[in-house]
């Protein structure tokens, strides 16, 4: 019996059983019909801010962490890296002339962030922003630095940074299927502004409806 017939299947549905634990089955069947040329991803235009000024707290056996604004050298490191994949393609990011911000442990890139002063550019919704707002976006932290409480952290500083600059209203978009996104933010305590959806057919046809609006 050739085993290789009898075991793929299993680890498909192992694959998906996993997904479903970490709540991620539907945005993987969305991105499955993605690949097929049809795309509905259902959205949430949310709105961040600086809430309060208490640092959230790290595993204090990483030391000291430097956060900033990166450099151009700094911003090679990262996409040197075979996890910044998830981030988003780097031309497009300088293209809409986005900051990269970022936290540093021993001289050693551990999380990062983009952010775009201009306008949002997300696939899913875009719109022009006004002098007191930003689009954040694109963050990772390195498998390396993850279970560190280092995601609370990398939004704080950039949240500070943001507002010493003249920024004080921040927006993200979040996929409705991402769960763990939505929880992420709701800890930080964003809200809601609106519900989209966003459907685009083949490359062909592209539609971005506005399903809900929520009081503020």
């Amino acid at each position: 019996m050739n085993m290789s017939h009898v075991e793929k299947p299993s680890g498909i549905i192992d694959q998906l059983r996993d997904k479903r634990r970490h709540h991620l089955l539907l945005q993987t069947l969305s991105r499955v019909l993605g690949c097929k040329g049809i795309e509905i991803v259902p959205y949430y235009v949310t709105q961040e801010f600086l809430k309060h000024e208490t640092e959230p707290r790290v595993d204090p056996e990483l030391g000291p962490v430097a956060a900033r604004l990166l450099s151009p050298a700094e911003i090679e490191e990262v996409y040197t890296h075979p996890e910044s994949k998830v981030m988003g393609d780097e031309a497009t990011l300088l293209d809409e002339r986005c900051l990269c911000f970022g936290l540093k442990i021993k001289g050693e890139m551990a999380a990062c962030m983009w952010c775009n002063v201009h306008r949002c550019h997300s696939r899913l919704a875009r719109f022009f922003l006004k002098e007191d707002e930003a689009y954040l976006c694109s963050a990772v932290t390195f498998k390396a630095y993850r279970g560190r409480n280092l995601a609370p952290l990398l939004r704080y500083e950039l949240y500070r940074y943001l507002n010493q600059i003249g920024r004080t209203n921040f927006y993200s978009i979040t996929e409705v299927f991402n769960t763990p996104a939505r929880k992420f933010k709701e800890k930080l305590g964003a809200r809601h502004l609106r519900l989209g959806l966003h459907i685009r057919l083949f490359n062909r046809c592209d539609w971005n409806i506005t399903l809900k609006r929520y009081r503020i």
